[in-house]
């Protein structure tokens, strides 16, 4: 069973990580196995959500952004599976928040209940667009709903990782206490359900860098992490990290998707090169 962390002991964790020059990695899981492989190998954090769920029944992360299943009853039946196989990192929830009827306060103690460290705000109306984000937030059910969670988490002191697209929203994220920000440049990109228009690296780290200053104006200790976009693998993880004041690097598909794709179709091609006597 995963340890169950404090928030002030994860921050100690990940301050120790990179007093020792040693980058943060947040590891996206949507199966045990790819969760307790994850820990083995050192992540810092396992993040469960919904969206990992999707990728691994091989099929586009967007369906977790449509109304077809609930995203939090999801993430509630995904850690019986994970959680119990995580021996050190500490795990954290993506918790969708935006129905207006969802009692935040209520849904985080469900999350804790089940062994959860922390809550990450995923899915995030950020990934809309413009356009449907804004009518998203002139109803009420947009990204103000996301702040609220984290608030509503840091006034619990619970450990929190705050999705921010641009500097406003890294901004507000970092007002409303987050420990972490994650700066999202969009879908990852590459493997064969990932997006497959992006932006170039000098553009995913320019962005990064606006979300960072942004975040660490507020809060000079904020730690930040890179995803999405043309961050798709250890080569360019590290880009946007040596190319940026960020601290680390959060996987999704590029930690699960994508090598699971890239191991098993090599090995199914080797097994069938096996000839007949």
């Amino acid at each position: 069973m995963a340890i169950q962390y404090s928030r002030k002991e994860i921050i100690r964790r990940l301050s120790e990580q990179v007093k020792q020059g040693r980058s943060l990695l947040m590891f996206g899981a949507g199966s045990g196995l790819t969760a307790k492989c994850a820990d083995i190998g050192g992540a810092d954090l396992i993040a469960v959500y919904s969206t990992a769920k999707f990728r691994m029944m091989g099929q586009p992360t967007l369906l977790a952004w449509m109304p077809y299943e609930d995203c939090n009853a999801c993430v509630k039946e995904m850690a019986l599976e994970i959680i119990p196989v995580v021996k050190q990192a500490p795990c954290i929830a993506g918790i969708g928040a935006h129905h207006p009827a969802l009692n935040l306060s209520r849904t985080i103690d469900e999350m804790m209940a089940l062994g959860f460290s922390g809550i990450t705000n995923e899915p995030f109306a950020g990934l809309y667009g413009d356009f449907f984000a804004q009518q998203l937030e002139a109803a009420g059910i947009g990204f103000s709903r996301e702040v609220e969670l984290i608030q509503t988490a840091h006034d619990k002191d619970i450990f929190t990782v705050a999705w921010a697209f641009n500097a406003r929203e890294a901004r507000l994220m970092a007002q409303a206490g987050a420990d972490v920000i994650g700066a999202i440049v969009g879908v990852t990109s590459g493997g064969l359900t990932g997006a497959q228009e992006m932006i170039s690296l000098e553009e995913a780290v320019k962005t990064v860098q606006e979300i960072t200053d942004a975040a660490q104006a507020v809060n000079p200790e904020l730690m930040i992490l890179t995803h999405g976009g043309p961050f798709k693998d250890v080569d360019t993880a590290s880009y946007s990290v040596q190319y940026s004041a960020a601290h680390g690097y959060a996987s999704g598909s590029s930690g699960e998707r994508m090598p699971t794709e890239n191991a098993v179709i090599e090995i199914t091609r080797q097994y069938k090169e096996i000839r007949l006597k």
